[in-house]
């Protein structure tokens, strides 16, 4: 696939809109650019310690009423997860390694990588490298955001 484009966006950002009023449109808008040259692929900080359990953060992401099911409800596909590794000193650092990590694993230039995130420092860490990143705040929504790609 020559034109394919990736989408990341975090968990906690689709987390926020799929339980909102937009919910609905969020999954419509995502399966349209997911059927599309879009492949999704949402980020997760790595967490402190892997459970088996549900009832974690995870299953926002893979359990019953998860973003996979409603996605492929509407016709879209998650990709998977990117799990970005945590840690005080090297942080800055971890971000643009997950970053390049993920662009050589989908095979795309950071010209075709979208990020949409509600995390000032992982939004300047993609713009640093090239990516088109968005910064999810008042003035700006995930939805919205992804209906401009979508136009």
């Amino acid at each position: 696939m020559t034109n394919h484009r990736l989408l990341l966006i975090s968990r906690d950002d689709i987390s926020r809109v799929a339980s909102s009023k937009e919910g609905d449109q969020l999954f419509k808008a995502l399966a349209r650019l997911t059927r599309g040259d879009y492949e999704l692929l949402a980020t997760a900080p790595q967490p402190d310690k892997w459970s088996k359990e549900h009832g974690g953060p995870d299953d926002t992401l893979l359990g019953p009423d998860s973003i996979r099911r409603r996605l492929a409800e509407a016709g879209g596909l998650l990709e998977g997860v990117y799990y970005v590794p945590k840690s005080l000193l090297t942080q800055k650092r971890n971000r643009e390694q997950a970053l390049h990590d993920m662009m050589s694993r989908y095979a795309v230039k950071p010209r075709h990588c979208f990020l949409f995130s509600s995390s000032g420092k992982f939004v300047k860490a993609a713009t640093e490298i090239g990516i088109k990143a968005v910064y999810l705040g008042k003035d700006r929504s995930l939805l919205t955001e992804l209906e401009k790609l979508i136009d």
